[in-house]
């Protein structure tokens, strides 16, 4: 038993503004709302659609707002959401 190619791909989300990219790994989400509690500008808000595990998964809907701080990154205990720098 081993893992098919199927197994190993994510369905990602990702919006950005011209400093970071937030990057949802939308099948890992479990819905426990903590990158959206912790996030200090309310970058994020959460989907009305349901991953394939039938949770709501967050959006990063509101980039303007979003300082890089990667609160939400180290608050997910599933490592479903990380921010990138976009080099210039």
């Amino acid at each position: 038993m081993g893992l098919s190619k199927e197994d190993l791909v994510y369905r990602v989300i990702r919006n950005n503004n011209d400093k970071f990219r937030v990057n949802v790994l939308i099948d890992r989400c479990k819905e426990c709302r903590l990158c959206v509690i912790v996030c200090p500008n309310k970058v994020l808000v959460m989907s009305e659609e349901f991953n394939i595990r039938g949770f709501h998964y967050p959006l990063p809907l509101h980039m303007e707002k979003c300082v890089g701080c990667k609160l939400c990154e180290y608050s997910c205990p599933d490592f479903a959401i990380y921010v990138e720098v976009i080099k210039s």
